[in-house]
């Protein structure tokens, strides 16, 4: 287990994590650069909103987004038991009560329009069919007016995610391009 140290915009917290899941010891570029800028958007959003970090791993964005918004319930899942185990950790570790973590295939077990937002750095190895069953999760979770943020590599499907995505959701605007990452945001209608 590695005990890694994290701030991000002025939250610090003390978070674990282990062998078995994705950035192991470190906070990967791509999620960094999604919840620097998503996190205006969350700021704003209504106490009685909820959030999801979809394919949460050790719960790096979850817990810094429970941490923002101490009364807003954030739910993070992953179908990595290890790493839903290290997520649970790290937000009892940092004091998250507002953070809740289950382990599961994406959000199959989710409420339809059940979540505000959604986030997500999507496991790009796990191919095609896992990332469009987690995208089609988080639209049939997402409440009207809800959305959905992700980072994906420009090199690694960006541009031909954004065009599926916007056949699902009818829209999806990129958000920002930096360092060779895509934030995309798509809207409920």
């Amino acid at each position: 287990m590695k005990t890694l140290r994290m701030s991000v915009q002025g939250h610090k917290l003390e978070m674990a994590a282990g062998n078995g899941m994705f950035s192991k010891t470190a906070f990967d570029d791509g999620s960094r650069l999604l919840l620097k800028t998503v996190l205006p958007a969350i700021r704003v959003l209504p106490s009685s909103a909820i959030v999801c970090d979809l394919g949460c791993g050790w719960g790096a964005m979850g817990c810094f987004i429970a941490a923002h918004k101490g009364s807003t319930p954030v739910v993070m899942c992953d179908i990595n038991a290890r790493a839903v185990w290290f997520a649970k950790l790290n937000a009892q570790k940092n004091n998250l009560p507002n953070a809740k973590v289950w382990c599961g295939d994406g959000l199959s077990a989710a409420k339809n329009e059940c979540f505000d937002l959604v986030i997500c750095n999507p496991p790009i190895r796990a191919g095609n069919a896992t990332m469009a069953v987690l995208f089609e999760g988080a639209h049939r979770c997402l409440k009207t007016g809800g959305a959905l943020w992700l980072v994906i590599r420009t090199s690694q499907g960006a541009k031909s995610w954004q065009t599926r995505l916007e056949g699902l959701f009818g829209n999806c605007e990129t958000v920002l391009i930096e360092s060779g990452y895509r934030i995309l945001k798509c809207e409920k209608a």
